[in-house]
């Protein structure tokens, strides 16, 4: 009964926006179109849809964007992904502007703590005024990806666009930042986001009775010798170029039986750094010294990998695009010192077009993102927006041709 009272609802606010798509000889004045993105947040903010569940998600998407008349529009990719282009009437560039769909797992079930609600609605909002005013060169490509959250949607999509034949010269992406000033920029200057692995190790031994733990061949030692070892590593300040990091997320010993000595554990760990070769060396030498330790402790050592994300890398012109849009609308800019620790594979589009990836300030009094308390700052989307405007409409780069 609640999904078909959603669904309702979803339908009288898409079909609000259609008519105001309808009865619009002009541009749909700024403040008006603001209010109507608010409430497309809040439709997609009931809606949360885990990875690679984003159906309704999709759905809705669709009802706003299908008004708009694209002059593409590609459905099902990656999963349940939308892409939407829109011709321009000059020659020029692929432009591509990058949302997620996904919500994330909590003890409440799905919820959207991470703004994704909001990212989308702003390009619902670009999607109409694209659509009405295509004085602008190129086409411009809005694409809503899913599975960000896990980190496999953007590979995805990736890889199906390529066989569909469509190329972006440029790839744009924000996220709202918690602790930044309201509508600040924050630009980053080369790596964006660290790229990250899970690592999941597995000591198999023999078990005993517990009351002959000298009979079992224990994974205990080699496991917290290996979680050790690892936390060394984080202050290894002549092994890495740059930053790196690894978290143990997860320890498993035997089952919970108190008439038996466990004979095998896992080690989870989450490794990331700054550049992918050191990541590359962070996993060899956690390779080299786990299956060493399990060789002395007459182990068997098994090696699985999860959640592969490349570090993410701004292009300098791309974003000097960005910085010149936040500089004509009067923004506070910031200039990140470091890049952000979580991943994000936006560097999936990355590796063939020029991106940039910056964040927009969520305000410096609420909770970070995921975490319980977070709230999605709505002032944000006029502001992306008015960004996103002037980087297709008032900047016409010679590197576009």
């Amino acid at each position: 009964m609640k999904r078909v009272i959603i669904l309702k609802f979803i339908g009288f606010i898409i079909l609000n926006f259609t008519g105001i798509m309808a009865n619009s000889q002009n541009k749909i004045p700024a403040g008006q179109l603001f209010n109507e993105m608010k409430k497309m947040r809040q439709v997609l903010h009931n809606s949360p849809e885990y990875s690679h569940k984003e159906e309704q998600t999709a759905q809705i998407l669709l009802g706003y964007l299908e008004p708009t008349k694209p002059d593409y529009l590609h459905k099902n990719i990656g999963g349940y992904g939308v892409v939407a282009g829109y011709k321009g009437k000059g020659t020029g560039p692929s432009v591509m502007f990058r949302c997620e769909m996904d919500a994330i797992k909590t003890e409440m079930g799905f919820e959207h703590l991470c703004g994704h609600d909001g990212h989308m609605a702003i390009l619902l909002g670009l999607s109409q005024i694209v659509s009405e005013n295509r004085d602008f060169d190129g086409t411009v490509w809005l694409l809503f990806q899913p599975a960000e959250e896990i980190g496999e949607g953007a590979s995805m999509m990736a890889k199906e666009l390529k066989e569909l034949g469509i190329k972006f010269d440029y790839a744009f992406a924000l996220h709202n930042h918690p602790g930044y000033p309201l509508n600040s920029i924050i630009i980053h200057e080369g790596v964006y986001a660290a790229g990250s692995v899970g690592m999941e190790i597995r000591f198999k031994g023999s078990p005993s009775h517990a009351a002959y733990p000298e009979q079992a061949v224990s994974p205990y030692n080699a496991i917290v010798s290996t979680a050790d070892y690892m936390k060394s590593l984080n202050t290894d300040k002549d092994s890495f170029k740059d930053f790196i990091l690894g978290t143990v997320v997860n320890i498993t010993l035997g089952e919970i039986n108190y008439g038996v000595t466990p004979g095998e554990g896992y080690l989870r760990m989450t490794l990331r750094s700054f550049a992918d070769e050191d990541l590359d060396k962070l996993c060899s030498m956690m390779e080299r010294f786990a299956k060493a330790k399990g060789a002395e402790d007459k182990l068997e050592v098994t090696i699985a990998y999860f959640d592969r994300f490349p570090a993410t890398v701004n292009d300098n012109s791309a974003n000097s695009i960005v910085e010149a849009a936040a500089k004509s609308n009067g923004l506070e800019i910031i200039y990140a010192k470091e890049p952000t620790r979580g991943s994000d594979d936006f560097c999936f589009f990355a590796f063939d077009s020029l991106s940039s990836f910056f964040d927009i300030g969520n305000g410096t009094d609420g909770e970070d993102i995921h975490r319980s308390g977070y709230k999605f700052s709505d002032q944000i989307m006029e502001t992306a927006l008015n960004i996103y405007r002037t980087m297709i409409y008032n900047f016409k780069k010679p590197s576009y041709d």
